[in-house]
């Protein structure tokens, strides 16, 4: 694209880094390569989140080989964050108009989606998702069904393969909180107008690819049920309820048995009674208690201070 063709927007590039060394090189060929064609400026953020392949070695003899015309910035971090505190760090970083985040380097969609994505920012949208058409695994179709049932945001979230930014999103994100603990869920709720963009996956129909070990979706999921629905505290509720019900159940069982002139055993009234009630009130001490909590975390989110060791700029203008 001729340099007059291009858009007069910086954009950033947010990538998460962890044992990537061999989908690197395509990355930047198509990614970058992209962005440079389309944008008067462009800078690259990579977020290397405790590699221990040879990832960052394979990123310095890419660009010793291919000099770039724009800021290259590696964040290494000092141990092990996971992709949501480290692409916040990354976020946190960029000084660009509008700001790509990448949680994988897998290339399965169509290079123009990129521009597709910022068309829809110059419509109107402020965020913009664009996902493939993949088959949800069971586990994932659980978890966004529940999310999206209790959230009561202002859009629905689901699988997602990048995402766009604009700068007045992230200051509005930003004024959230200094930690992100669910990105996804805060910039579909953020009050800023939302899009999604979906592709036909090279190749065809297939799995999205998992990001992040399982453990580490494991904890993200339970801690977004905290953080932004009121599952757990309906389902506290339910169980106080049941109780209840078995409690006045025990009380309309001990009232039949008199009339009918049933000989119950010696305090089995009064021990299901006590524990039915007792059961009652620790489940409805948890709601109380999960109650107060959303609203702590709905006045300030966690606050959690991100562990830099290096950041390295090895190209740019």
């Amino acid at each position: 694209m001729p340099h007059s063709d291009r858009e007069p927007k910086f954009v950033s590039v947010v990538t998460y880094i962890h044992n990537d060394e061999g989908r690197i090189r395509k990355f930047l060929d198509e990614v970058m390569g992209k962005c440079r064609d389309s944008f008067d400026k462009c800078e690259l953020i990579l977020v290397n989140d405790d590699s221990t392949d040879g990832s960052i070695d394979e990123i310095h003899r890419y660009f010793s080989e291919k000099p770039a015309d724009y800021m290259v910035s590696i964040i290494k971090l000092g141990l092990k964050q996971g992709i949501e505190s480290a692409m916040n760090i990354g976020r946190d970083m960029s000084i660009g108009d509008y700001v790509f985040e990448f949680d994988d380097l897998s290339i399965d969609y169509p290079i123009d989606m990129l521009t597709d994505a910022y068309g829809k920012c110059l419509e109107g949208s402020d965020i913009v998702s664009v996902s493939g058409n993949y088959r949800m695994r069971f586990t994932s179709k659980c978890f966004y069904s529940l999310y999206n049932r209790f959230s009561h945001g202002q859009y629905s979230i689901g699988p997602e393969t990048f995402r766009l930014l604009s700068r007045r999103a992230i200051n509005r994100i930003r004024s959230v909180g200094s930690f992100i603990p669910y990105r996804k869920a805060v910039y579909m709720n953020c009050g800023l107008k939302a899009d999604r963009l979906t592709y036909d996956v090279t190749g065809g129909a297939q799995t999205a690819p998992k990001h992040g070990r399982s453990d580490e979706r494991m904890n993200l999921a339970v801690d977004s049920f905290i953080y932004f629905t009121d599952l757990l505290e309906r389902i506290s509720l339910g169980i106080c309820i049941m109780f209840i019900v078995i409690a006045l159940g025990v009380v309309a069982f001990t009232v039949w048995s008199y009339f009918m002139d049933q000989h119950l055993a010696s305090g089995w009234v009064s021990l299901m009674g006590f524990l039915s009630l007792g059961f009652t009130g620790v489940f409805g001490l948890f709601t109380i208690v999960l109650r107060y909590l959303s609203v702590l975390i709905d006045l300030s989110f966690r606050q959690r201070h991100h562990l830099i060791e290096d950041i390295e700029k090895i190209s740019g203008n």
